[in-house]
């Protein structure tokens, strides 16, 4: 089911143009190419950055919008309470965080197409099985266990094929991955309310199983690997080399704490709205949510492309912090609709990019021969914040008795911690401060 590394696949660069991009790649990620004291450049196959590689980015965009995108839960099922909106798609993303890990080191072993196929059989039948579901225990089974297994078998694959491809781009690839759950996000929260609204719950949920069934077909056969079989090293299920790395731990400190704070201002930035201004409209309330998404697709995309200029760890570092402090200088304060839509864009531009960085963070640290695998391994320490952040922000908002401030401190004040915390990665790795790293 893998397309072998060919002639057809291969682009041809002359000896000049080899030496420049093989020394790039020693002096980006030293792991990724390094084959032995008499590595020769006829030795070493240099990711294309461009031609098949962009079908290739295409779609993974696709399965990035259609699953990860996937953000709306039908209002009349919620649950009541201000902590309970996130838990549904907390246990979502908790198994994706949980499990990635297990597709991730199969794929790098076993190829990735076979597990993108199940990933997206999977998610097209909880779709169509969500059209049935009358009850809210139903909606978390489907929208929360099956789509969170879908979104593991697919998302630690999709995040780490930009790095078979590109070189000098990969961020900026990884970034555009990652963005399209954004886009989707965005596009789903605003198509499928009207779904709602004109034709009710089963016809919409059909309606979306057609589209996003149509959508992953097509991103299946444009998705494919420049690895031949015989380059696929056997599986290390416990990698001892990594926990014996300070500078792991520091990554994944990092993002254990930031991630935390995340997802509070994406919850619950609707209720923040309506709390603030009550006489909003329904489509004024989620309008900052939808502008944060939109925000946070152009924002991943961008700060990629600049992630190449200065490297992906100065960059995770950047967005982080930024994350951080536009929650406690902004969030706190803000008290109109035109502040809220602002701190939605602001946050938006810079709070996800972390996740489309991890990627070339790792590759960065450690290489990329066992990426997909890697990036689950670094998804675990997103585990707790994912279950636990948002609800947590919800205890905190219901135990003040509404004070956001406290909700945007907790937040914010996180996130800050997770960014300083990578401050010895980034140093321990490479000393000097302005270095592009």
């Amino acid at each position: 089911m893998d397309t072998p590394q060919s002639k057809k696949t291969r682009v041809e660069v002359c000896d000049e143009d080899k030496t420049v991009k093989y020394a790039e790649a020693r002096s980006v990620a030293p792991s990724v190419y390094d084959m032995g004291e008499k590595t020769t450049l006829d030795e070493v196959d240099l990711p294309p950055d461009g031609g098949r590689g962009w079908l290739v980015i295409f779609g993974c965009v696709i399965f990035s919008a259609v699953t990860s995108g996937w953000g709306l839960v039908s209002s009349r099922h919620r649950p009541a309470s201000a902590n309970s909106p996130p838990t549904l798609g907390s246990m979502a993303g908790m198994l994706n965080a949980l499990l990635s890990i297990i597709p991730g080191k199969l794929a790098d072993r076993y190829g990735y197409k076979p597990f993108l196929a199940a990933g997206g059989c999977m998610w097209t039948l909880s779709m169509l099985l969500s059209a049935f579901a009358t009850e809210l225990w139903h909606f978390f089974m489907i929208m929360g266990v099956m789509q969170g297994l879908a979104n593991a078998l697919v998302y630690p694959l999709i995040v780490a094929l930009p790095a078979q491809w590109f070189l000098r781009y990969r961020a900026f690839t990884t970034g555009i991955v990652v963005a399209g759950s954004s886009f989707g996000g965005a596009v789903s929260s605003l198509l499928f309310r009207q779904l709602l609204t004109a034709y009710g719950l089963k016809i919409s949920f059909a309606i979306y199983t057609a589209i996003d069934g149509v959508l992953l077909f097509a991103a299946w056969f444009m998705i494919s690997e420049r690895r031949h079989s015989m380059e696929r090293k056997a599986i290390v299920w416990i990698d001892r080399s990594f926990f014996k790395d300070p500078v792991f731990w520091s990554v994944g400190g990092c993002f254990f704490f930031a991630v935390f704070g995340y997802l509070s201002p994406i919850f619950f930035l609707p209720t923040f709205a309506k709390d603030k201004l009550p006489d909003l409209s329904n489509i004024l309330t989620a309008l900052p949510v939808t502008m944060l998404n939109f925000s946070a697709a152009l924002g991943r995309t961008l700060i990629g492309f600049l992630a190449d200029r200065i490297g992906p760890v100065n960059a995770l570092w950047a967005v982080i912090m930024l994350s951080g402090l536009t929650q406690l200088l902004v969030w706190t304060f803000v008290t109109t609709y035109a502040g809220i839509m602002a701190f939605g864009i602001m946050y938006g531009f810079v709070c996800g990019c972390f996740l489309s960085l991890s990627p070339a963070v790792a590759a960065q640290l450690w290489g990329s021969g066992r990426l997909a695998g890697l990036s689950g391994l670094l998804l675990l320490f997103n585990l707790p914040g994912t279950s636990a952040g948002a609800p947590l922000g919800g205890a905190i908002l219901n135990g003040t008795r509404g004070n956001w401030v406290a909700v945007s401190c907790y937040s914010g004040g996180l996130q800050v911690l997770g960014a300083t915390i990578l401050l010895y990665a980034r140093l321990k790795r490479e000393p000097r401060v302005f270095a592009r790293f």
